[in-house]
């Protein structure tokens, strides 16, 4: 298959939005040099000195010879990149970076794609505030709300308030796939959110769950920041990831 840009970018981005790789920041950031530098300059090679100044900031006489750090990170992304696969298995393509090699390979998955879910829903009920304290309630209406906003942007994925779910209840028509609830508590500027993602069919298991964190600055921009990284995984856990738009040089 010829090499499309689009699509190898495209699933570099939906790779990195993944939990697997946004909780490890050395190995996302190898992992987007080595894939642009292969897109933008397919003939030319990728060096270990190159990754230690762009990735791990070393400096101009950085010698790879004494210093194995970008040897030691390579071997933890080929194996980062593996575990991805096993849990999301590729639609167009695979990327994969050669035993010994720092230039990446990208293989045309055979085949037809996977077929996509059209009717995706999730019912997002206010998140529990576990504290007394009005402005903590305040804090929790106001990331529901966020979360509802970025939840809605996704697409294929219909967002279901509690009040919709209560009417959906009393006439015929589509429920809910899945459910998401939240908690929060706050220890002074501290915040920590608590999130599963659970199916209400098929016997109700948890297929995500995670631990949030933030410290509040700005409430309005804590919101919004703990709303967008919920937005990402959600994503990702449900295989709907948000189109790209850029355009193909193939």
């Amino acid at each position: 298959m010829p090499l499309n840009t689009a699509v190898v970018s495209h699933h570099l981005d939906q790779a990195l939005n993944s939990p697997l790789f946004r909780n490890a920041d050395r190995q996302a950031r190898f992992l987007r040099f080595v894939v642009d530098s292969a897109l933008h300059s397919p003939q030319s090679a990728i060096k270990e000195f190159d990754i230690g100044i762009a990735v791990y900031d070393r400096r101009s006489d950085y010698d790879p010879r004494m210093d194995p750090i970008v040897r030691v990170e390579a071997a933890r992304l080929r194996a980062r990149l593996r575990e991805y696969y096993e849990v999301t298995p590729p639609e167009h393509v695979r990327i994969e970076i050669p035993k010994g090699r720092y230039v990446p390979v990208f293989i045309s998955v055979e085949g037809d794609p996977a077929p996509v879910n059209t009717d995706l829903s999730v019912l997002v009920p206010p998140f529990r505030c576990l504290s007394a304290d009005p402005e903590d309630q305040n804090f929790c209406d106001g990331l529901t709300e966020e979360v509802l906003h970025k939840l809605a942007q996704i697409p294929r994925l219909r967002v279901i308030t509690e009040s919709v779910a209560a009417r959906l209840g009393q006439i015929d028509g589509p429920k809910p796939h899945y459910l998401l609830e939240a908690s929060v508590r706050r220890g002074g500027a501290e915040i920590r959110l608590v999130l599963h993602l659970m199916e209400l069919t098929g016997g109700g298991s948890t297929l995500f769950s995670n631990i949030y964190q933030a410290t509040i600055n700005n409430v309005f921009t804590t919101q919004e920041h703990l709303a967008d990284e919920i937005r990402r995984d959600i994503s990702s856990a449900l295989h709907v990831g948000e189109r790209v738009t850029r355009a193909s040089t193939s």
